[in-house]
């Protein structure tokens, strides 16, 4: 697989359209809100669809973009919070992102 490349205009253009709609951002009927206040967070192909670009174009925007705005330690305490979680799981069978597990396995 080789480079893909979008143009400095075109991602300065809907990057940030990119990531408000990409499930990074997520606003939906776990907050308990409004149905009008809902916004679920669309695959790379329904954004391509609505921005009316190819997948591939929205898939390298999001991908620079979230690189861009999240630092490496976020990514670093995902994979931690993930891998604790499948531990858990894997020990005792259940879903473990409570505060008191998390707190414990420290």
């Amino acid at each position: 697989m080789g480079f893909f490349f979008v143009e400095p205009d075109i991602y300065r253009k809907y990057r940030a359209q990119v990531v408000e709609m990409s499930q990074s951002v997520q606003i939906n009927i776990h907050e308990h809100l409004p149905a009008d206040k809902r916004q679920p967070g669309f695959s790379d192909a329904q954004i391509a669809e609505k921005l009316g670009l190819d997948e591939r174009t929205i898939v390298e925007i999001r991908c620079v973009a979230e690189r861009d705005q999240y630092g490496v330690d976020e990514f670093e305490k995902a994979l931690e919070f993930k891998d604790r979680s499948c531990r858990g799981y894997a020990e005792q069978g259940l879903a473990f992102s409570t505060k008191k597990y998390l707190k414990r396995k420290r």
